[in-house]
């Protein structure tokens, strides 16, 4: 889907792991921007490119039922909050 296009990171907690997903990260030391994910040398600072969910989860071993909501939330969950 082109709406999972970007880059992705991991972030290990002591009880639960949260993916991140962004397509134009700014960062004081870097700028990461779909437009040129051909041009970095990945990770940075832990963010990588994937043209899909699927492919981060497998990437960084984890089940993707389990964090998708969290990454792609339903528009009633995003009412919610």
């Amino acid at each position: 889907m082109e709406e999972e296009r970007g880059f992705y990171k991991l972030e290990v907690g002591d009880k639960k792991s949260v993916m991140i997903h962004g397509v134009h990260l700014l960062n004081k030391n870097y700028r990461l921007h779909i437009s040129e994910k051909d041009t970095y040398t990945y990770p940075v600072d832990g963010w990588t490119y994937f043209d899909t969910f699927s492919e981060a989860c497998t990437f960084f071993n984890v089940n993707e039922e389990e964090h998708r909501e969290d990454v792609f939330p339903s528009e009633e969950e995003i009412i919610e909050i």
